[in-house]
């Protein structure tokens, strides 16, 4: 048994205490019943019915320090003119001066860098400081011109020129700008932040490889990942996502012709129709986890930068994908076999009229404004306007395009499956597709 459960009750012990040497004496006082506040011998009936708490200061043991029967007129007159000695008293002029409070002469300047609560202090110094340098006597002057610059009516229009012009002032001279925190970090470019709405119609993810699944220093450098492509698999017994790599030459020359505009440049580019090989590198288990901002989708952005046109477009990540190492049961390996595909051939292709009359529609939720709609009716007239030009460009695509696979849009690849099977079937779509464009393109 532990200590505890050696007793069950608790023990008490009597210690009989002897008596003092000296103990206390109690007396009998005799109490006067007209010595009491309430006696009829001390209060008479005025006092009684008079209100003196605003006449009298009482202290803490409610003790009444004044005589109030001495002064004539207090009780039944109400006069306090001999209350306050001071009051009526004339005073030297040189003596009014010791009535004042010590600090009535001094006026407090209120100190802008310690409102901690409504922003950062460095802000606040370096805001400070730089406007006591700047401000001079022709500052403080209020021309006619400035005068008529506020009465101007703020419209939405001036409203709009006068945010753009602040942009516009403040990356004129960069040296001017400096880091809050780091003295020594000056500004060297400037980009005008705007939302990619060329691309608002597509959903766009954040993958990251946790744990053992991230690659190691050979795999970065050996591996193409700025033009990687993960092909997610999703079955009733499992699901999990591929990821896909081409060599470094054609993931050079893929991340220009993603970059660039189909209407302006695929016509012409040498790399039309060219097939982009992809091959499996690993297979990976995913967890969707949402971004930090809940449903809000503009909490996590993706920043692309425009070297050429001095912008930076930002696109809103939907969530993120965490990506961990796979490990498959004996069970399902022959259904992730059968699954699984070992090369994906890519190829860029026009959008159809209907595809891209979809992704207007869902762009314009985000940029509302009137995207041409193209009729299939009307481009197929304009393109049989020249039917042998047609015929023959229809003969070349066909006979070029019989071995190829299927093409794909710019922003909505399709996949070529690498099995036997899935390949011969979609050669055959692939033919039809052809033929299909040599009568509807020119």
């Amino acid at each position: 048994m532990s200590r505890k459960q050696d007793y069950i009750a608790k023990v008490e012990y009597e210690n009989n205490l002897p008596a003092p040497l000296l103990p206390p004496k109690l007396l009998k006082y005799r109490v006067n019943p007209e010595e009491h506040a309430d006696s009829a011998e001390l209060i008479t009936s005025l006092y009684s019915k008079t209100s003196v708490t605003p006449l009298i200061r009482l202290n803490d043991d409610l003790g009444m320090p004044l005589d109030l029967m001495k002064f004539p007129g207090l009780l039944n007159n109400m006069d306090t003119k001999y209350l306050y000695e001071l009051e009526g008293v004339k005073l030297a002029p040189e003596d009014r001066v010791l009535l004042r409070a010590p600090g009535v002469d001094k006026v407090p300047k209120a100190d802008m860098s310690k409102v901690t609560f409504l922003r950062r202090t460095e802000y606040v110094s370096t805001s400070i400081s730089s406007h006591a340098h700047g401000l001079t006597e022709d500052s403080k002057k209020r021309t006619v011109s400035n005068l008529e610059d506020k009465e101007e009516p703020l419209v939405p229009k001036k409203i709009l020129e006068k945010v753009e012009n602040t942009f516009e002032a403040m990356t004129k001279d960069l040296s001017k700008i400096q880091h809050p925190i780091k003295k020594k970090v000056r500004a060297v470019r400037a980009w005008n932040l705007l939302p990619d709405t060329a691309s608002m119609d597509q959903n766009y993810f954040s993958l990251r490889l946790v744990g053992s699944a991230t690659l190691d220093k050979g795999e970065k450098e050996k591996l193409a990942l700025a033009t990687s492509i993960f092909r997610p698999v999703e079955l009733e017994e499992d699901e999990w996502i591929s990821m896909y790599t081409t060599d470094n030459k054609d993931s050079d020359i893929l991340s220009k012709d993603v970059e660039k505009k189909i209407e302006e440049n695929l016509a012409k580019d040498e790399n039309e129709g060219k097939t982009y090989k992809f091959q499996r590198v690993r297979d990976f288990d995913m967890k969707q986890v949402q971004t930090q901002g809940g449903p809000n989708p503009f909490d996590e952005l993706a920043i692309v930068l425009n070297n050429e046109k001095g912008v930076a477009y930002f696109k809103p990540l939907r969530s993120r994908i965490e990506l961990r190492r796979r490990r498959v049961n004996d069970v399902i390996k022959p259904l992730v076999r059968e699954h699984n595909v070992d090369q994906i051939n890519i190829s860029f292709r026009n959008p159809t009229p209907e595809e891209a009359n979809m992704r207007d529609r869902l762009r314009m939720k985000f940029d509302p404004i009137d995207f041409a709609v193209v009729d299939e009716e009307e481009r197929r007239e304009s393109d049989n306007e020249n039917p042998a030009e047609d015929n023959v460009k229809g003969e070349d695509e066909s006979q070029s395009r019989e071995g190829e696979t299927v093409q794909t849009a710019t922003d909505e690849p399709k996949v070529e499956e690498g099995t036997p099977d899935v390949k011969a079937s979609l050669n055959e779509n692939s033919t039809e597709k052809s033929t299909e464009k040599s009568t509807e393109t020119a």
